[in-house]
């Protein structure tokens, strides 16, 4: 029997920082980290964010190659071949070098275990721990982080085929690359999936429930990817189609019905993006009473659970948007509380961010309009359309927003988001703007260097505080007093 004074189980972004700093500010404090896979990274690193933005980095050197006339240089010889098998040593070697600096990290720390095995909960202060070879170890504790994060959630499809579907899991697992592929789902992971495989040459059926995609993406900026889908001629884009039935015999087919009708199509492989679901099974959260729904474990704003000394972390959590990056800034969180010995610091999420690697990308800090709209806020909204900056027309760029979403009262900007190739790039400023609650003439007085993407937020602020003066102006008294100081 081991006694720890924190548990952590999970090693990804929701539970490897809590470990590292909690052990950094408390070093006669012993920590472990529980992790099935024995290394550290999580989802992201190893199935998810990472290795889909390896492939995406491939495909864009595709795009690129193919518009190089456009600006000017051209090539004798425009054809290219693909070597799938480089690309997937690039990845391995990406992810085998951040998974090795992650577990130096831990160990260059003296009172942190990691121990390669599945936990369940005995009682409120201890474990039952599982190792590979069946071995099993009871663990005592002072406070616990389930950080286990989540998996692809698969719904109970008919056909001979279903046991044979991917999930961004069984792809990045297995890391073949098919000649046609169906992807069913209109999420993030299914749109980055369709753009990246088709680029590389995929033939690709994406299929979609609804009568668009992305539906948790204002309409605005999905409408634009959607345009972008609707123009590829390697992706064969199917709405409002409800998939009945996966078969396969040399290949898949796809049975589905669409506005009444049932057709159907064919691929090589099928992946299945059409959500995600907690990883709690095999915890026995039930043991010990700690709350759950359906979504995941239920927590508070300083994302302790209904047993106060054990906290959660991360996808496993009900509510908890699904990014490494918020995942981290949980684990701060709960790492400070833990130093303190009581809950201080809590989490907001109205100034997270995000961005989804699409063509274009979509990256969104803080509140979207209709989020706002939903709080009841009072709200202005600005657009900027990139159309007329100067670095989109040298980078000959096709379609691009940035938009503001201002509380009216207090000018402060809360939301930012944008649609433009390189809009990840750009979205760390609105972030900050978010973050520390700074107004449009906070922006105005920002000096940006031109020409940049970046100097678009300082435009967008002057058109906003623009229009808002031409609106004052409208009242007669506002318009007398300007005139009198003017005079005087």
């Amino acid at each position: 029997m081991k006694a720890y004074d924190l548990v952590v189980i999970g090693g990804g972004p929701a539970g490897t920082p809590v470990a590292i700093e909690y052990a950094k500010l408390n070093s006669d404090k012993r920590v472990v980290i529980i992790e099935k896979k024995g290394e550290l990274g999580g989802e992201c690193l190893f199935d998810g964010c990472i290795p889909s933005k390896i492939m995406e980095m491939s495909a864009k050197l595709i795009k690129e190659l193919k518009t190089l006339e456009d600006f000017g240089v051209v090539l004798d010889d425009v054809h290219y071949k693909l070597v799938w098998e480089k690309i997937v040593a690039r990845k391995e070697e990406i992810l085998s070098r951040r998974t090795k600096a992650a577990k130096d990290n831990v160990e260059g720390l003296k009172n942190i275990d990691i121990l390669k095995a599945e936990a369940s909960f005995i009682e409120e202060k201890s474990l039952l721990v599982m190792y590979e070879d069946k071995q099993t170890e009871q663990i005592l504790f002072d406070s616990c982080v389930i950080a286990t994060g989540s998996k692809a959630f698969i719904p109970k499809y008919k056909g001979t085929g279903v046991d044979k579907i991917w999930t961004n899991e069984d792809f990045f697992n297995r890391m073949e690359l098919p000649n046609s592929l169906s992807i069913i789902g209109s999420g993030a992971i299914a749109i980055e999936f369709a753009q990246i495989l088709s680029t590389l040459g995929v033939k690709i059926n994406l299929i979609s429930r609804r009568d668009g995609i992305l539906k948790n993406i204002e309409k605005d900026f999905s409408q634009v990817v959607l345009d972008e889908i609707s123009e590829n001629k390697n992706i064969n884009l199917i709405l409002k189609a409800d998939v009945k039935e996966i078969n396969y015999e040399n290949g898949f087919e796809l049975l589905y019905e669409q506005n009444g009708q049932e057709k159907k199509c064919n691929s090589q492989k099928v992946l299945v993006a059409t959500g995600r679901s907690a990883n709690t099974s095999g915890l026995n959260l039930e043991n010990i009473g700690v709350k759950q729904s359906k979504k995941g474990i239920e927590t508070d704003r300083h994302l302790a659970t209904s047993i106060q000394h054990i906290y959660a972390n991360g996808d496993v959590v009900d509510g908890f948007p699904k990014f490494a990056h918020t995942a981290m800034y949980g684990a701060h969180t709960i790492a400070q509380n833990l130093f303190l010995g009581h809950n201080l610091f809590s989490i907001d999420y109205s100034k997270n961010s995000w961005v989804l690697f699409s063509t274009p990308n979509i990256a969104v800090a803080g509140l979207s309009e209709s989020k706002a709209r939903e709080k009841g806020l009072d709200v202005l909204v600005g657009v900027y359309d990139y159309s007329i900056d100067a670095k989109f027309q040298i980078e000959n760029e096709k379609v691009g927003y940035l938009k503001f979403v201002v509380e009216k009262s207090s000018k402060k900007i809360i939301g930012v988001s944008a649609v433009l190739n390189e809009a990840n790039a750009i979205i760390g400023e609105g972030a900050i703007i978010v973050s520390k609650g700074l107004t449009l003439s906070d922006v105005i007085s920002t000096i940006h260097p031109h020409p940049t993407f970046s100097e678009s937020f300082g435009f967008l602020a002057k058109q906003m505080m623009g229009q808002i003066m031409l609106e004052k102006l409208k009242n007669p008294v506002v318009k007398s007093l300007l005139e009198i100081e003017r005079f005087l």
